[in-house]
C-alpha cells in the first residue's frame, strides 16, 4: 500500500504557493506611492505577517476542486467560492453582491450574468485565481482554455474576463512545460498568444512582445496598464510581460511586478502564480514564505486502488462521469477493491477475459481514495504477497464513492478470443 500525490496536483500548489506569497507581498505596498517606490527601490521587505487577499481566497478553492474532482466542475466551484467568501479579505464591491446571492440560494449562471446591469463583469478576478488550472492541466493545451473559461464563468462572462483568465492559465502551462529551457520574454509571450481569443487582451499582450526587456517598468505600466482600473485588460498584459522576463527568478519577478504599482497584489498574484512552477516552492524567498500568513491545508493524503472489471460495470462507470463504482447486487454484499495492479491484473486477465459474463474482456481501472475514508477498514491479504484488497460493505459503499479523489481511468484492457 502507498500513499501518492498526483504530479499535476504537486504543479498546482507550486502555482499556489507562489500566487499566494505574491498576492499577500503586493498587498503590503499598497501606501502612498512616495513611500511605496522609495521602498521597492530600497528592496525593502515588508514587515510581517503577510495577509493574503481574496485573490488567494478564491485561488484555494480552484486547488480544492481540482483536487476533488479531477477538473472545474463550475456548480461546485460556485458553491465552494460562496462557501469560503471572506468580506474581510478585500473582495470587489461587485464579488461581494455575487457571491452573498449565491449564498443565499440563487444560481451562479443568473447571478454571473446579471452583473453591470446584464453587460458582465470584465474585471480581473477570473485572472488573478487562474494560474493553478495552467499548472494542474499542463500536458493539455486545449484543455487548459477549456477549463480556465469554465472557471471564470462562474464569475466573469464578458470576453475580456475570460479572454485574462485564459491569456494566464496558458502562460502558467508553458511555464510547467518549459522547465528546465528559459525563453526570451518575446518566445514566452509568443506561446501564449495563439491561444488568446481576440480581444483587448490579446492586442495588449501583443504590445508587451514588442516591447525591450530594457523598457522601464513606469513606461510599460503606462502602456499596458497595471491593474488600476481593475479590469482583465488592464492587468493581464503586464502581469505576463513581468513573468516573462523572470520565468527563472520568483524574487526578481515580485519586485519588477511590484515596481509598476496599480493594483500590485493582483498582478503580483498573477506573476507569482506562474513563475513559481518554472522555480518551484524553492525559488521562492524562504523569509517570504515564512511571513505570509499559513494557507488552509488543501490536500488530502490519497491510496491509489485498483478495480478489475468487465465491460457492464465499466459501461455504468462511464454513465457516472468516471466518478463512481456501480450499487452492488443482491448477491454481492461486498465491494473490493485491490491494492496492487499486478493483482487486478490477475483477475482482469484470468477471469474477466475469460468469462462469457464479461464477453471475454477484461480491464483495470485505477483510483484515488482518500486515506482517511480507508483508515476504518482492515487491508485483507488473501493469497500471496501481492493479494491484498479492502472488503467495502455493499452498503457503504455510496460512501467511498464520495471519498474518491478524481476520475477513475482504464488504465489496461484484456480480451481472450472465445474458443
Amino acid at each position: 500500500m502507498s500513499t501518492t500525490k498526483d504530479p499535476r496536483l504537486l504543479c498546482a500548489q507550486n502555482s499556489l504557493e507562489g500566487l499566494s506569497v505574491g498576492d499577500a507581498f503586493g498587498e503590503r505596498f499598497f501606501l502612498h506611492p512616495d513611500v511605496a517606490e522609495s521602498l521597492i527601490i530600497a528592496r525593502a521587505i515588508p514587515a510581517s505577517p503577510w495577509y493574503y487577499t481574496d485573490d488567494t481566497q478564491m485561488a484555494l478553492s480552484i486547488v480544492a476542486i481540482l483536487q476533488e474532482y479531477g477538473e472545474i466542475n463550475q456548480d461546485r466551484l460556485a458553491e465552494s467560492f460562496a462557501k469560503q467568501y471572506d468580506s474581510e479579505r478585500g473582495y470587489g464591491a461587485a464579488m461581494h453582491g455575487l457571491l452573498m446571492r449565491i449564498q443565499d440560494g440563487e444560481p451562479w449562471q443568473k447571478v454571473a450574468s446579471s452583473l453591470f446591469d446584464g453587460h458582465d463583469s470584465y474585471g480581473n478576478g477570473a485572472s488573478m485565481r487562474v494560474a493553478p488550472i495552467g499548472a494542474f492541466f499542463a500536458e493539455d493545451l486545449d484543455l487548459v482554455v477549456n477549463q480556465a473559461r469554465c472557471s471564470a464563468e462562474v464569475t466573469h462572462t464578458h470576453p475580456e474576463a475570460i479572454a485574462g483568465a485564459i491569456a494566464v492559465a496558458v502562460a502558467a502551462a508553458w511555464a510547467a512545460r518549459l522547465q528546465g529551457s528559459i525563453p526570451s520574454k518575446q518566445e514566452f509571450l509568443n506561446l501564449v498568444l495563439p491561444y488568446v481569443p481576440e480581444s483587448e487582451v490579446s492586442s495588449k499582450i501583443r504590445s508587451a512582445y514588442d516591447l525591450s526587456e530594457k523598457t522601464p517598468v513606469q513606461s510599460a505600466a503606462t502602456l499596458l496598464g497595471n491593474g488600476t482600473h481593475i479590469s482583465a485588460q488592464d492587468t493581464v498584459p503586464f502581469a505576463l510581460w513581468c513573468a516573462a522576463q523572470h520565468l527563472d527568478n520568483y524574487e526578481e519577478a515580485l519586485w519588477l511586478t511590484v515596481s509598476g504599482l496599480g493594483d500590485r497584489d493582483t498582478t503580483c498574484a498573477i506573476a507569482g502564480g506562474i513563475v513559481a512552477i518554472s522555480t518551484g516552492v524553492s525559488g521562492i524567498p524562504t523569509a517570504w514564505l515564512q511571513a505570509r500568513e499559513p494557507l488552509p491545508k488543501v490536500d488530502r493524503e490519497t491510496i491509489t486502488l485498483f478495480r478489475p472489471t468487465g465491460p457492464k460495470e465499466l459501461a455504468l462507470i462511464r454513465e457516472s462521469g468516471d466518478r463512481e463504482f456501480p450499487p452492488r447486487l443482491p448477491e454481492q454484499p461486498i465491494f473490493y477493491p485491490v491494492l496492487n495492479e499486478e493483482y487486478a491484473a490477475q483477475i482482469a486477465r484470468n477471469w474477466n477475459a475469460a468469462s462469457t459474463d464479461t464477453e471475454y474482456i477484461g480491464y483495470v481501472t485505477r483510483f484515488q481514495v482518500r486515506a482517511e475514508f480507508l483508515s476504518r477498514y482492515s487491508v485483507k491479504t488473501v493469497g500471496g504477497s501481492i493479494h491484498q484488497e479492502y472488503w467495502i460493505p455493499a452498503e457503504d459503499l455510496p460512501e467511498f464513492n464520495r471519498n474518491i479523489i478524481g476520475l477513475i481511468e482504464v488504465i489496461s484492457k484484456f480480451r481472450q478470443l472465445p474458443t
